[in-house]
């Protein structure tokens, strides 16, 4: 059972100052001290081994590579080293045009994050999500003109004069909550699989987007219910996770039910059941039948469950 959540081991000082100080900046960036992590299409760059780690570059290779950058970002310092991350997805093949080590490639995070350091595989999310805001922000939400970035990556300001307004990278959040009924040995849990997973093979908890004008709380149970036809109490928040898949906070919570009796929402949901702890144990022991994976904080909910003594 896993008792990591992913995606928060973040080793950095984020260095807010620095982020207007320009003058350090270009010091850095033209100079040592400082770590790269290459990016391209929402990918991260890793050696192409059985055990992929994440590619830094360093000192005059991570000059050269900013000079090609779409957009570089400042995530913080370690020490004396400052950390960026640089965005190359307006090239095509990247490989044509930086000096990249060979036997890399661009993979996706969330199938590499399991075999990669936590603090790693943090900080590539942390960059991951900023180029991912970089590219969709492009132009201003209010009058249509480009924007621009600012504070090393950290805000877009309209380049409308009659307009000028400042952006910053966008974070949605959402609920995602283990259902209990019952007490002791004989309390079950609620899972479901959505239709977007591959057919039988995955149960999880549920989850849903918060709405405006909404509680935490309230979205908790209006999610439930409208998923499950389940109404909760006891609404208790447990834990949160960033997960920059594109840009959202995870919010655990736990619930516990006031009605058995399940009526799924059948454009979201495919099946839904309660399973006791011995019969979610079984699924885990069966290959692919108990996702979700060890990097999502659903996994980490279930497992705490799992954990807890009667």
């Amino acid at each position: 059972m896993t008792r990591t959540i992913f995606y928060t081991a973040l080793g950095l000082d984020r260095a807010h100052t620095l982020r207007e100080d320009e003058e350090w900046l270009a010091q850095r960036l033209g100079g040592a001290g400082i770590r790269v992590f290459p990016l391209w299409r929402d990918r991260v760059l890793v050696s192409a081994a059985d055990n992929p780690d994440a590619i830094l570059m360093a000192d005059a290779e991570a000059t050269a590579l900013h000079s090609q950058s779409g957009e570089t970002v400042f995530l913080g310092v370690d020490g004396d080293v400052a950390y960026f991350a640089t965005d190359l997805s307006h090239l095509e093949e990247p490989a044509n045009h930086v000096p990249l080590p060979e036997n890399t490639s661009f993979e996706d995070l969330r199938r590499l994050a399991g075999d990669l350091e936590h603090g790693t595989a943090t900080m590539l999310a942390y960059a991951r999500a900023l180029a991912y805001w970089h590219r969709t922000h492009q132009f201003c939400g209010m009058c249509g003109a480009p924007t621009e970035s600012r504070k090393a990556g950290h805000e877009r300001k309209c380049t409308n004069p009659d307009c000028g307004k400042t952006h910053f990278p966008r974070t949605d959040p959402a609920v995602i909550m283990l259902v209990t009924l019952g007490n002791g040995k004989n309390q079950r849990a609620l899972l479901a699989q959505n239709k977007r997973f591959p057919s039988g093979i995955r149960y999880s908890t549920l989850a849903g987007f918060v709405e405006p004008a909404e509680t935490l709380e309230q979205a908790v149970a209006r999610e439930v219910f409208e998923e499950t036809g389940i109404r909760v109490s006891d609404v208790q928040y447990q834990a949160s996770q960033p997960w920059p898949f594109p840009a959202n906070l995870m919010l655990g919570f736990r619930a516990s039910a006031e009605n058995e009796d399940i009526v799924i929402q059948e454009d979201e949901i495919a099946d839904a059941r309660w399973f006791s702890r011995d019969e979610v144990l079984d699924m885990a022991a069966q290959d692919g039948v108990l996702p979700p994976s060890q990097i999502s904080i659903s996994r980490w909910l279930i497992d705490t469950w799992l954990d807890e003594t009667a």
